[in-house]
C-alpha cells in the first residue's frame, strides 16, 4: 500500500479490496499463532474463528449482490472483520486475544490508507470497549493507558488520510499547471493527442489564427496584446460546449476540438464566434482552417489555415476547399 495510491474507481477499489482481504487473512494467521502459543487452540476456538471467516464472507457478497462494492466506504468491511475477530476470539481464548491487539492498530492503518479524513473517527468508540474489554483493565489503568491507545489508533487513521489528501490536492495542482496556458487559461498542447483521439472521425478541429496580430503587438505592446489573447481565450471557451476542448497552440494560434461535429457545423459554430468577435475593440479578425478529427487533423487544418492566410486573411476554410467569408 503506498500513499499515492487513488482509491477512486472500479478497478483502484478491487485493488483495495484485494489488500484488505489480505490484511484479513494476514490477521486470522496470527490469531491462530496467538491460540497456539497461549495453547488455547480448541475445536471451540476454531468454531468460532471459522465463523468470523464466514460472517465476513457473506458480508462481502451481500455488499456485491446491492452493488455497494464500488463505493469507497465498503473498504471498512476488512478492518472491521479483524476486530471483529479479536473480539470473538476473547470470548472464547481470552488469553490470546491480549497478544493481537496491534491488529487493531493495522485495522486502524488500514482505514487512514483507504478512506477520506475523519472516517476512522467513528471506530475509536468500540475500539476503545474492545480494548478495554480484552486488556482487562482496572479504572486507574483506563485513565491512563485507554487515551494513549485511542491516540495511536485516531493518528494511524487521521495523518495518512490527511497526507494523502494534500498530496492528491497538490498532484492536481500541478497537473493543471502542466496541461493549461498559464496567460490564457485554456488547455495546452500537452494532451492534444488524447484529445484528437477521443473524437477521432466523428468530430472536428478548427485551428484558429489573430489576423495581423504581429503588427497589433507591435503598434500597441505586449500587454495590450496579451489583454487580446485573454478576450479571445475567453470567447473561444463561450462559444463552445462543455464536451469540446479549447487550446492555446502557440503564440496567437488557438485550436478546439469539437466532438460529434461535423466540418460544415464547425463553421457554423465559428461563424457565430465571429459575430461575438466582430465588436472586440482591438478591431482584430480571424482566419481558420477546419477539418475532420483524428491524430493527423492539426497538420490537415494548418494546411487549411495557409490556405486561409493566403487568400486575404479573415476567412474559414473546411476541408471540402470551400472558402466563406467570415466578416463582411
Amino acid at each position: 500500500m503506498t500513499l499515492t495510491s487513488d482509491v477512486d474507481g472500479p478497478d483502484a477499489l478491487a485493488a483495495w479490496h484485494l489488500r484488505g482481504s489480505m490484511h484479513f487473512a494476514g490477521s486470522f494467521v496470527v490469531l491462530l499463532i496467538a491460540t497456539g502459543l497461549t495453547e488455547t487452540l480448541t475445536y471451540d476456538v476454531g468454531l468460532v474463528l471459522l465463523g468470523v471467516v464466514a460472517a465476513t464472507g457473506l458480508a462481502f457478497l451481500a455488499l456485491m449482490v446491492v452493488r455497494q462494492l464500488e463505493r469507497r466506504w465498503s473498504l471498512l468491511l476488512w478492518p472491521v472483520a479483524v476486530c471483529c475477530g479479536v473480539g470473538a476470539l476473547d470470548a472464547v481464548a481470552h488469553a490470546a486475544a491480549g497478544l493481537v491487539m496491534g491488529l487493531v492498530v493495522l485495522s486502524f492503518l488500514f482505514v487512514g490508507l483507504s478512506q477520506p479524513p475523519h472516517w476512522g473517527l467513528p471506530l475509536v468508540v468500540p475500539a476503545a470497549a474492545l480494548f478495554v474489554q480484552v486488556m482487562d483493565l482496572e479504572p486507574r489503568q483506563v485513565a491512563v493507558r485507554l487515551p494513549v491507545a485511542a491516540a495511536v489508533w485516531v493518528v494511524c487513521s487521521e495523518v495518512p488520510s490527511r497526507l494523502i489528501m494534500e498530496l492528491r490536492q497538490k498532484n492536481a495542482a500541478l497537473e493543471l499547471l502542466a496541461t493549461t496556458d498559464s496567460l490564457t487559461g485554456l488547455l495546452n498542447r500537452t494532451r492534444l493527442d488524447v484529445h484528437l483521439d477521443r473524437v477521432g472521425g466523428t468530430g472536428s478541429v478548427a485551428l484558429i489564427d489573430l489576423d495581423h496580430f504581429k503588427e497589433f503587438n507591435d503598434e500597441h505592446g505586449h500587454v495590450a496584446g496579451d489583454v487580446v489573447l485573454m478576450d479571445f481565450a475567453t470567447a473561444l471557451k463561450n462559444g463552445v460546449r462543455p464536451q469540446d476542448a479549447v487550446f492555446r497552440y502557440g503564440g496567437e494560434e488557438f485550436l478546439v476540438v469539437l466532438a460529434s461535429t461535423t466540418p460544415d457545423e464547425a463553421g457554423l459554430v465559428l461563424d457565430r464566434l465571429r459575430a461575438a468577435w466582430s465588436g472586440h475593440g482591438s478591431g482584430l479578425t480571424f482566419s481558420a482552417g477546419v477539418t475532420t478529427g483524428g491524430l493527423s487533423a492539426v497538420r490537415r487544418a494548418d494546411a487549411l489555415l495557409y490556405e486561409a492566410k493566403a487568400d486575404g486573411r479573415d476567412r474559414l476554410v473546411v476541408d471540402t476547399g470551400r472558402a466563406g467569408r467570415i466578416a463582411v
